[in-house]
């Protein structure tokens, strides 16, 4: 008797236009690296093996992804950098699910085969402005960069561990890191950092104090511009946002890392 009773209150409910509880939905924002080369496969894999929509993956960089997710506008930000202490200090969750090295990205006709970090440092605060001076011929440096104040991960992650926190110099500002790598394809005297998930035919990217990008020297932690990649919410995930990010660090989400970055599994 319970149990026909509540079948007929649920068509009457539906009868009076109710509906059944949407299926939960997740959100995302920040690093465009790994928007691109993650999360647009596997927010569709996960899709597929648990019903979870992810409806929306937003590519607004880092730092915007990181506040958007600290004030509870997307359920996760993707940031291609360490956390500041400042960000930190609000206690939100987050794992490493690979790493990225920063390519240092020039013509493959430029005959520049190596560069210190002190001769990147001085190109891009604008003390060094011809190869010339860094061993080259002489032709003027076109230093790219996305625009330095975008708050953007590859940004600052450059100016931590290149410039030591200095200002920039004269730049070649473009809207994305890809951008740069896609410039200097085409112009002899350009340099631009950017993931070395953005590798083009026509560049090269250059080992920095004789150390290369490599997989194994980005895991050892000995190539300077090495990265993690970090999935954040703002606290720790439940339900279909912990499913996610166990997917991640699964051996299938592992594997999707793997195409572009160096997976931490």
């Amino acid at each position: 008797m319970f149990v026909r009773l509540t079948f007929v209150i649920s068509l009457a409910a539906l009868a009076a236009g109710a509906r059944p509880a949407a299926a939960e939905e997740l959100t995302y924002d920040g690093a465009t690296t790994i928007g691109t080369k993650i999360m647009k496969e596997a927010a569709p894999a996960f899709e597929k093996k648990t019903g979870v929509r992810i409806s929306k993956i937003g590519m607004n960089g880092a730092g915007k992804g990181l506040k958007a997710v600290l004030v509870g506008e997307v359920s996760m930000a993707g940031v291609s950098r360490s956390l500041t202490p400042a960000e930190l200090a609000q206690k939100p969750f987050f794992v490493i699910v690979g790493y990225d090295a920063l390519g240092v990205f020039v013509n493959e006709k430029n005959p520049v085969k190596v560069l210190t970090k002190a001769q990147l440092k001085g190109i891009y605060t604008g003390k060094v402005k011809n190869w010339k001076e860094v061993g080259g011929p002489s032709m003027p440096i076109v230093a790219c960069s996305e625009p330095v104040k975008s708050g953007r991960a590859t940004v600052d992650s450059f100016k931590s561990m290149v410039l030591d926190g200095e200002e920039f110099g004269p730049v070649k500002e473009l809207d994305d890191a890809s951008d740069c790598v896609k410039l200097a394809a085409q112009e002899a005297g350009v340099v631009g950092p950017a993931s070395m998930a953005y590798a083009l035919a026509g560049t090269r990217a250059l080992p920095l104090d004789g150390v290369k990008p490599t997989s194994d020297e980005v895991r050892a932690g000995s190539y300077l511009l090495s990265r993690p990649l970090l999935m954040v919410s703002r606290t720790k995930p439940e339900g279909a946002l912990k499913q996610f990010f166990d997917y991640l660090l699964s051996p299938e989400g592992q594997q999707i890392v793997g195409r572009s970055f160096v997976p931490v599994r």
